[in-house]
């Protein structure tokens, strides 16, 4: 709607002084349409609520007030932006709306600087963050499916406290932010987490004493100001859900957040529809909602996902498979499918754009998600889906109360 408004006023402008000067042949008109652009308030530019609100709470009214600026940067110290947002900000005054698109376009190259710039998230499992390329990327939608049991709120419980690790070993130094719709979430349990955690930085900077910056980080990450820096929001309904997805940008913004974790998107939307094609499109919207926010706040975004059945035409019987629909599945950046193979748990990296299939053990530990002893842990796609059909037998054997038809009975 603001660009819409802008391009209005730039063509009532442009239709009263003329292209070429208001058919009077002198610079005056030209110059009072310059005059008349650069009088817009910053209200009238295209422009995130927070960047413009963070620039008018430093004194910047107009355009004008912005083009004073001798750049970027010093725009960036004055407002408090970042480099990013500030470059964005000049690039709209300057050029309109007509020229944003075309002066903010970005080069493969740049792209990548900033892509290998971007630090994961470590789940604390080798073969599982081999397999994610690191760990949980930021800038994206990770899910992780599966069947009751297999560890999805685990790795969210550990993932909340790995992005908090100090700066200096690694980490994003970050706060989380945790929306349980299920009841799932356990103080105690992320407690022992945050324990274990701590316990293995000290490890590692004692074996570095060399290193003061990592021993005077590691003085601050205590187990208690791990707990006050994971936001949980109980969500007991969809409304309540997507009253808090409303208000996260702005949270996100206060309280340095890198982490949103949402365990799980299933759960509401599977009991709380009867009309489909609502769900349908409020998931959309949800999603798309998510993934600026991962991108523009520079954070990942963890969903957890239920399992349901599908009825199998072809073997007469039913397999399970990751719930909210073929049309959710383009949703997520990255999708992880936890299961059982062999009475251990492995995830399966089934959808990634820039990873290869493939699998990783892992197990769950009182101290959170570790490697699995004894076992090569990662190992190539042999066996991954090749459809949302496919679910190893363990979890099915879980479900075999399940009718075969229900295919919204939920079952995670």
């Amino acid at each position: 709607v603001e660009k819409w408004r802008w391009r209005e006023r730039q063509r009532a402008a442009m239709e009263r002084y003329g292209p070429s000067g208001g058919g009077g042949g002198g610079g005056a008109p030209r110059e009072d349409l310059r005059w008349y652009q650069e009088s817009l308030q910053l209200t009238s530019v295209p422009l995130a609520p927070t960047v413009r609100s963070k620039l008018q709470r430093a004194g910047f009214v107009s355009v004008r007030d912005v083009k004073k600026t001798r750049g970027p940067v010093e725009l960036a110290l004055e407002a408090g932006l970042t480099n990013e947002e500030a470059s964005e900000v000049m690039k709209v005054v300057r050029f309109g709306v007509e020229g944003t698109a075309l002066a903010g376009a970005k080069s493969a190259s740049e792209l990548l600087q900033e892509e290998t710039a971007k630090l994961p998230i470590y789940t604390f499992c080798q073969d599982l963050d081999d397999l994610l390329g690191g760990g949980v990327a930021v800038g994206e939608i990770t899910e992780l499916c599966g069947c009751p049991g297999i560890g999805k709120t685990q790795m969210c419980i550990q993932l909340c406290t790995s992005v908090q690790i100090p700066v200096d070993f690694g980490g994003y130094d970050g706060t989380a932010v945790y929306i349980d719709t299920e009841g799932s979430f356990m103080a105690e349990r992320a407690q022992d987490v945050a324990e274990a955690t701590v316990s293995h930085l000290g490890v590692i900077a004692r074996a570095n004493p060399e290193d003061a910056a990592m021993g005077a980080s590691l003085a601050a990450f205590t187990v208690d100001r791990v707990m006050e820096r994971i936001h949980l929001f109980r969500c007991h309904e969809v409304t309540e859900l997507l009253a808090v997805l409303e208000m996260l940008p702005q949270y996100v913004a206060q309280h340095g957040v890198r982490l949103v974790v949402i365990d799980s998107v299933a759960f509401h939307f599977r009991q709380d529809f009867r009309d489909m094609a609502l769900r349908t499109t409020i998931l959309a919207k949800m999603t798309n909602r998510l993934m600026s926010l991962a991108t523009d706040a520079g954070l990942a975004v963890v969903t957890v996902n239920q399992v349901t059945v599908k009825p199998d035409p072809g073997g007469g019987g039913a397999r399970l498979v990751p719930a909210l629909g073929e049309s959710y599945a383009h949703a997520c950046t990255t999708r992880i499918i936890l299961s059982w193979e062999e009475d251990v748990r492995t995830a399966y990296l089934y959808k990634s754009p820039r990873l290869p299939q493939g699998r990783a053990r892992y197990t769950i530990t009182e101290g959170g998600v570790r490697d699995v002893k004894g076992r090569s842990g990662l190992s190539p796609a042999t066996t991954t889906p090749k459809d949302d059909t496919w679910m190893p037998a363990r979890c099915e054997e879980s479900e075999v109360a399940m009718e075969a038809g229900a295919e919204e009975t939920p079952a995670a």
